[in-house]
């Protein structure tokens, strides 16, 4: 089967106009059966969140004590780093809750399952979000929230953070959260063509995710660049934050996040559909 191919059950060529009008319907029964399906089983889910929540501190535990030596870390203290970090970890945590599978598609050329999704008469990445919903991940989602809160507590008190900054931090989780998914979409395209994308995630998403929880002026340029440039992870939150701590940039900056997602995602979702095009079921 070509993915160019979408067709309904019956064999006949969907109506993506049609289809359309079902898909918000769609995704709500489906994240809902997701949901309760992983609420019959309470405590695994609220031990995998709390654990989670508690084990991801640790990068920002590593900062905490180093700062408790020198200070600062690149003209960055422990709360204006927290902004980073928290900004970054909350777009983390809402991008695999509810693009989770998306991060799994490896599986789905390997085994060939990829087939039963090009025959809905849906798009193949929103039937890949809405097939599960990884409620797990929320510990990275209240991590972030926790450090965020305090974060803008302890810079606001001292007159560092302006009430209309954080007004604005919406924008940079989005914003990010909108990268990741970008970064997602395209390293699991490349599975159309290596397969196996695994180890390619490691470096596109979670080292890249690691480096913008910390300052990028504490990295060499060329890996500064490719944060800003070629996996733009850091437009989401070091380019805004650092205008608004006043650490330098202009009110342009804050206009970056919102672009850099923007093409991001259309490059994204342009190389999802030339890989969709080139796919052959498994063994044809």
């Amino acid at each position: 089967m070509n993915a160019g191919e979408v067709h309904d059950r019956t064999g006949a060529r969907a109506d993506p106009k049609k289809a359309g009008f079902g898909w918000f319907r769609l995704y709500r029964v489906l994240a809902s059966a997701s949901i309760r399906a992983k609420m019959q089983y309470k405590f695994d889910f609220i031990g995998s969140t709390v654990i989670l929540a508690v084990t991801g501190l640790y990068d920002f535990f590593l900062v905490a004590v180093i700062l408790w030596k020198f200070r600062t870390v690149a003209g960055w203290d422990i709360y204006e780093i927290g902004l980073l970090y928290s900004v970054s970890r909350l777009a983390w945590g809402i991008y695999r809750v509810f693009c989770d599978e998306i991060d799994q598609f490896e599986r789905y050329i390997v085994t060939g399952e990829f087939d039963s999704v090009l025959v809905r008469p849906y798009p193949s990445l929103f039937v890949l979000a809405s097939r599960n919903l990884d409620l797990s991940r929320l510990g990275w989602v209240v991590q972030g929230i926790g450090v965020l809160s305090l974060s803008v507590v302890k810079l606001v008190r001292a007159g560092r953070l302006s009430l209309a900054a954080v007004s604005y931090l919406p924008v940079a989780v989005a914003a990010s959260t909108c990268l990741f998914l970008a970064i997602g979409v395209a390293t699991s395209s490349a599975a159309f063509w290596i397969v196996r994308v695994e180890e390619l995630q490691v470096f596109t998403e979670n080292a890249s995710g690691t480096a913008t929880l910390y300052p990028l002026d504490i990295y060499p340029n060329w890996l500064k660049r490719m944060l800003l440039w070629v996996l733009p992870l850091g437009a989401g939150n070091y380019v805004p934050l650092r205008y608004l701590l006043g650490k330098g940039g202009s009110a342009a900056d804050l206009l970056v996040p919102v672009f850099a997602s923007v093409v991001a995602l259309w490059a994204a979702l342009r190389l999802w559909r030339i890989g969709e095009s080139r796919y052959h079921s498994t063994g044809s």
